[in-house]
């Protein structure tokens, strides 16, 4: 990459890395928008895979992206129900990530929902 590329790639960088700690940060209250954290970390991924190629001293972004991960991990469970368990797998058969990407398979390690029971079934956990 020639030098403005980089600088180019770099302001993209940032811009996806605070994109990404708004919607962190928003967990539970993302709604329909809740499954794009799944994509900005994709965009994260990639980005950082392309700049470590080059010499550029990306420390600081490698902390924020691993207290935010840490975040996502501490809150899988609000998550996996925000986005819904089922559109987890269907987003793992329309996306195919590789299993390094382990993002998109929070579902994994998450419970599933609760059955809806009847009124008349008080007995079922």
């Amino acid at each position: 990459m020639d030098e403005n590329e980089l600088r180019e790639a770099f302001e993209y960088l940032n811009e996806v890395l605070m994109d990404y700690e708004k919607m962190i940060g928003n967990i539970g209250n993302n709604g329909l928008s809740a499954s794009l954290i799944m994509n900005y970390r994709d965009e994260l991924h990639d980005i950082m895979s392309e700049l470590a190629l080059e010499d550029i001293n990306l420390k600081e972004q490698w902390k924020k992206i691993a207290i935010l991960d840490t975040k996502l991990k501490g809150n899988a469970q609000k998550f996996v129900n925000e986005v819904g368990h089922a559109n987890f797998k269907q987003y793992q058969i329309i996306n195919n990530p590789s299993k390094d990407r382990w993002w998109w398979y929070m579902d994994k390690t998450t419970l599933p929902p609760a059955a809806n029971k009847k009124p008349w079934e008080f007995w079922k956990r």
